[in-house]
C-alpha cells in the first residue's frame, strides 16, 4: 500500500479552497475525522441526510421531527466503540427509517413509496433508490432570503444555520455522498459566521459561497454519474473501472494491492449510493486517514530534508530537481517556482503535524495552481499536463513522483553563455547574486541533467569563490577575465564540451 497513490479517491477526497473564508474543506475534513467520538457527535446530521436524501418532499420540521426519533432509538450508533464495526449501527438506522416511512401510510404515499413498503428489506431499499431524483435544474446550495434575520438566528441557535443547509443540499442532491455534506456544511457554517460580522452581509456571503456552490454542483454530479452506473451496471463495473484506472496510474505497483484497492473503493462508493450515510462517513473516514497518513509522511520527508540542508541548500536541491522535471521552463521561472515552494516549506514545516498538513497543502494549492495556468498559456510538457489536469486533489503528490522528462533535449550552450562573468555582479545586491547563482546551477541541470548534486554544486561554489575574489580585486574585470577561463574549462569539462 505504501507505493499507491490513490489518485481515485477524487470522489471522496477532493476539496475546494473557500479562498475568502482562509480555510479549507481539507481542514474542516481532518477536525471532523480526528474526533474520538466522531459518530457521536455527527449522529444527528449524518441521520439528517439520510432521511433528507430518501424523503425530498419532506419539510424541514418533518424531517427534524424523525430525525429525533431515530437517533433516540440508535442505541448501537450512542455506544459503538473505535474498534466496533458500524455495521450493526448503520443497519439498525437504516431498518428503523424504512420501517417508519412503511408503517407511516400517510408518509409513505407522499413520497409515492407505497410499492416499496409492500416487499423484503433488500429489494425495498433498492426501490426506494429508485425513487430518488436529482434535481438537474437546481444549480445553486440553499440560498440566503434575509441575512439580517439569519445572523440573529446564528447568534441564537448557532446549529438550526447548519442544519438548514444540511437539509436543503441533502434533498435537492439525494445522491451527493455524505462525508462531502457534513465538510461543506462546515465552510458553509464558518461563511454565515463571518458575514455577520460584515456591514455587507449579502455581498460578503454571495463571495463567499461562490467556492462551497461551485463544488457542490460538480461533485454532485459525479457522485450521480458514479450511483447510476452502480445501479444500471451493478458495481462490479465499478470495481473493474477502478481497477483499469489504478493500474494505468501506477504500473509498478504489487497487483494484489491494487486488486484490494479497487475492491475497498468500489464498496465504500456502494455504500454511499445505497444511501446508508453512517457506513458510508465511517468507511470514508478510515479511508480518508489512510490517505492523509501517506501524505503526511511526505511532507515530513520534505521538511526533515529542509532541516537537514538549510533553507539555502534546500532551495538549490529544489532548483535541481525541478529543473529536471519541468526543463521547458526559463531558468528564471525555475528559480521562482522553486523559491515560492522553499518559503512554503519555511513557514510550514515549524508547525505542529495536523497544522504543517493543512499549511502545506494550501500552499502546494497556490503554487502549482500558478503553473498549471503556465502550462494552459504555454504547455509544458505531458507531465505537468497530467497532474493538472488529472486530479485536483492530488495534484501535490502527482507533481512530487513526477520523473526526470527524458523527452527534453536542450538547446546547446557554451559555459560562456552559462556563466556571466561581468564586473555587474559586483554591484549586484545579495539577493541577485544568488538569483544568479540558482539560474547557473538550473542552466547546468538543462544542459547536462545526469550530472551528480556534487558535480554541478562545485561550480556553483567556484563561480561564488570567484565573484568574492575578483570583486575584492583592484582589476575586476581583468581578474574575470583570467580567473574566469579556470572556471569555464572545468564547466566545459562537465558539460563534455572540447
Amino acid at each position: 500500500m505504501k507505493n499507491l497513490r490513490p489518485i481515485c479517491f477524487l470522489v471522496f477526497f477532493s476539496y475546494v479552497q473557500c479562498q475568502t473564508l482562509q480555510r479549507s474543506l481539507l481542514a474542516a475534513a481532518l477536525n471532523h475525522t480526528n474526533s474520538q467520538n466522531y459518530l457521536q457527535e455527527n449522529l444527528r446530521d449524518i441521520t439528517s441526510i439520510m432521511v433528507a436524501q430518501f424523503l425530498q418532499k419532506s419539510t424541514y420540521q418533518e424531517v427534524q421531527t424523525i430525525v429525533e426519533e431515530l437517533v433516540d432509538r440508535a442505541e448501537k450508533c450512542k455506544v459503538l466503540k473505535p474498534q466496533e464495526s458500524p455495521s450493526e449501527c448503520s443497519h439498525q438506522l437504516m431498518t428503523t427509517f424504512l420501517e417508519h416511512v412503511c408503517n407511516n401510510q400517510g408518509m409513505a404515499d407522499k413520497q409515492e413509496f407505497s410499492d416499496c413498503c409492500n416487499i423484503n428489506n433488500k429489494a425495498r431499499l433498492k426501490c426506494f433508490l429508485l425513487y430518488k431524483k436529482d434535481d438537474t435544474e437546481y444549480s445553486d446550495v440553499f440560498q440566503i432570503p434575509n441575512l439580517e434575520q439569519i445572523c440573529e438566528v446564528d447568534k441564537e441557535n448557532q446549529a438550526s444555520v447548519k442544519e438548514r443547509y444540511i437539509y436543503e443540499t441533502s434533498r435537492k442532491h439525494p445522491f451527493l455522498y455524505g462525508p462531502t455534506i457534513l465538510t461543506t456544511s462546515a465552510c458553509y457554517e464558518t461563511a454565515i459566521r463571518s458575514c455577520c460580522q460584515e456591514e455587507n452581509k449579502t455581498e460578503c456571503f454571495q463571495i463567499k459561497l461562490e467556492p462551497i456552490r461551485k463544488y457542490v454542483r460538480e461533485i454532485s454530479l459525479r457522485h450521480r454519474h458514479l450511483c447510476e452506473i452502480g445501479i444500471k451496471f451493478n458495481h462490479k463495473v465499478s470495481k473493474a473501472v477502478e481497477l483499469v484506472l489504478l493500474t494505468k496510474k501506477q504500473p509498478k505497483a504489487n497487483f494484489s494491492e491494487i486488486v484490494k484497492l479497487a475492491g475497498d473503493v468500489k464498496n465504500l462508493h456502494q455504500t454511499c449510493c445505497e444511501g446508508d450515510v453512517v457506513a458510508c462517513v465511517l468507511g470514508r473516514k478510515e479511508m480518508f486517514q489512510r490517505v492523509v497518513g501517506e501524505s503526511h509522511e511526505r511532507i515530513k520527508n520534505h521538511c526533515d530534508l529542509r532541516e537537514k540542508l538549510g533553507d539555502a541548500n534546500f532551495h538549490d536541491r529544489l532548483i535541481i530537481l525541478y529543473t529536471k522535471k519541468v526543463p521547458q521552463l526559463s531558468a528564471q521561472e525555475l528559480v521562482t517556482f522553486t523559491k515560492n515552494m522553499a518559503a512554503a516549506a519555511t513557514k510550514c514545516c515549524p508547525l505542529r503535524d495536523e497544522q504543517r498538513f493543512v499549511c502545506m497543502e494550501d500552499s502546494a494549492k497556490l503554487i502549482l495552481g500558478a503553473l498549471c495556468r503556465r502550462h494552459e498559456a504555454e504547455p509544458i510538457n505531458a507531465g505537468v499536463g497530467h497532474c493538472c489536469e488529472d486530479s485536483y486533489a492530488f495534484r501535490k503528490p502527482c507533481f512530487d513522483d513526477l520523473q526526470v522528462d527524458r523527452t527534453y533535449i536542450s538547446p546547446p550552450l557554451s559555459c560562456d553563455q552559462v556563466i556571466s562573468l561581468k564586473e555587474d555582479l559586483c554591484k549586484a545586491r545579495e539577493e541577485q547574486f544568488q538569483t544568479e547563482k540558482q539560474k547557473l546551477l538550473s542552466n547546468l541541470v538543462k544542459q547536462k541533467p545526469r550530472a551528480t548534486e556534487m558535480q554541478v554544486q562545485s561550480i556553483i561554489a567556484d563561480f561564488a569563490h570567484l565573484v568574492e575574489t575578483c570583486c575584492q580585486a583592484e582589476e575586476s574585470e581583468t581578474c574575470f577575465r583570467g580567473e574566469g577561463s579556470k572556471l569555464i574549462e572545468k564547466c566545459q569539462s562537465l558539460l563534455g564540451h572540447k
